[in-house]
C-alpha cells in the first residue's frame, strides 16, 4: 500500500501547471488544427499537379480523384488489338506490345505540347477481330468490338469527357471497320472523339504513300504492305525496336514468306479490283486487291503464320515506323484538341457491310 501525502503548498502548484496545462493543450490544439489545413491543401493542390503532369492509370484512381479531372482538358488513352499469332518468332501480343510503345510516345509528346491536358492511360483491350486464323489467335465479331468501343466512348462521354485516343497495330479489314464505325457512332451523336490513327497509316503502308517512303527511308517489301503484311520485316523491326526481349532469335533464321497465288474466291475478288482500276475507280480497286491478296494468303495450304521475311528487320526501321506514326498521330490529335471534326475512313470502308459477317 501507498500513501500520498499533498501540501496545500503543492497542491496550488499542481493546479497551476494543471490550468496551464490545459491552455498550452488548447493552443497546440489550434495549431494542430492549422497544419492540419495546410496539409490537406497542399495535399490537394499535390494531387491536382499530379493529375496534371502524369500519365494517369485509369484503374488506380479514386472517385474524388476522376471527379478532379477537367473534362475538357483530359485526354484517354487506350491500345486495342487482338491477341493474334505472329509467326514462330513473335508472341502472340505483338499487336498489343507495339499498340503500348505507340502510346508512351503519344503520352510523351501531348504532354510536352498541351502541359495543361490531363492525360488518362485505360488498360490495353486485347479485342479484335479478323486475327489469323490460326492456332493461338483469340478474334471477337467486328460487330461486338464496334459495341465495346461505343459503350466505353459513351460511358466517358456521360461523364463530360470528349477525348479518347487509340493506339493499334493491327490491319484486320473488319478490325479497322469497326473502329471506324464506332468513333463515326460516337462523334454523330455525342460529339466525342475516338481517334485510331493506325487507320489512316495503314492505307498508306499498303498502297505505298510516297512520303512514307521518303520520311522513313522504307519501301515496298519492308513497309507493312501486302508482301509484309503480317510479322515479316515491318512488324518483327518494330518489336526490335519497342520491346526487343520478346523478339525469338530464330527471327534471323526464318526463310521469307512469299505472297500466296490468288484461286477461288481471291482470284474473283482481284479481277474485280483490276476491273474497277481500269474503269478509273483506282481507290476501290486498290482496296479490293488488298482484300484479294489477304484472302489469297490465309486460304493457302498450307498457311504460314506469317508473310515477309523477317530476317531483314531492323531496331533502325522499327523505329523510323514508329517515329512516322507518331508525327501522323499528333497530327490527328492537335485537329480533335482545336475541335476539327476528325473522321478516318479506312481501306474498304465502301464496304463496311464486311463488318457484320461472321468471323
Amino acid at each position: 500500500m501507498c500513501l500520498f501525502f499533498v501540501s496545500a503548498g503543492s497542491l496550488l502548484v499542481f493546479m497551476g501547471r494543471k490550468a496551464s496545462f490545459i491552455r498550452m493543450t488548447a493552443s497546440n490544439a489550434g495549431i494542430f488544427g492549422t497544419v492540419l489545413n495546410l496539409y490537406s491543401k497542399n495535399h490537394e493542390e499535390g494531387v491536382k499537379k499530379k493529375m496534371s503532369s502524369d500519365l494517369l492509370e485509369y484503374v488506380e484512381l479514386t472517385q474524388t480523384e476522376i471527379s478532379q479531372l477537367d473534362t475538357a482538358q483530359t485526354v484517354f488513352l487506350m491500345s486495342v488489338s487482338p491477341i493474334e499469332v505472329h509467326g514462330y518468332h513473335l508472341p502472340v501480343g505483338t499487336d498489343v506490345f507495339i499498340a503500348e510503345e505507340l502510346l508512351g510516345r503519344y503520352a510523351k509528346v501531348l504532354r510536352e505540347k498541351h502541359p495543361d491536358l490531363s492525360l488518362v492511360k485505360l488498360p490495353p483491350l486485347y479485342v479484335g477481330s479478323d486475327a489469323l486464323p490460326s492456332l493461338g489467335s483469340l478474334s471477337v465479331r467486328a460487330t461486338a468490338l464496334e459495341k465495346i468501343l461505343i459503350d466505353y466512348g459513351k460511358g466517358l462521354a456521360k461523364q463530360g469527357f470528349r477525348y479518347l485516343f487509340i493506339a493499334d497495330n493491327h490491319g484486320g479489314p473488319r478490325h479497322q471497320l469497326a473502329i471506324a464505325k464506332a468513333s463515326a457512332v460516337l462523334w454523330e451523336k455525342h460529339r466525342f472523339y475516338l481517334i485510331d490513327p493506325f487507320n489512316l497509316v495503314f492505307r498508306r503502308m499498303v498502297q505505298h504513300d510516297e512520303e512514307l517512303f521518303e520520311r522513313t527511308g522504307l519501301g515496298p517489301g519492308n513497309c507493312g504492305d501486302d508482301p509484309d503484311s503480317h510479322a515479316g520485316t515491318n512488324e518483327t523491326s518494330l518489336m526490335l525496336a519497342s520491346c526487343p526481349q520478346k523478339v525469338r532469335e530464330n527471327y534471323s533464321e526464318l526463310d521469307p514468306s512469299l505472297p500466296a497465288e490468288h484461286t477461288g474466291g481471291a482470284k474473283l475478288v482481284l479481277a474485280l479490283a483490276r476491273s474497277l482500276m481500269k474503269v478509273g475507280a483506282k481507290q476501290a480497286g486498290r482496296d479490293l486487291e488488298h482484300l484479294a491478296n489477304t484472302l489469297a494468303w490465309v486460304s493457302s495450304n498450307p498457311m504460314k503464320p506469317y508473310m515477309g521475311d523477317p530476317k531483314l528487320a531492323s531496331a533502325k526501321n522499327g523505329e523510323a515506323m514508329l517515329n512516322y506514326r507518331l508525327e501522323e498521330a499528333i497530327k490527328l490529335f492537335d485537329r480533335a484538341l482545336q475541335g476539327e471534326p476528325v473522321q478516318i475512313k479506312p481501306m474498304l470502308w465502301n464496304l463496311r457491310v464486311l463488318r457484320f459477317l461472321p468471323e
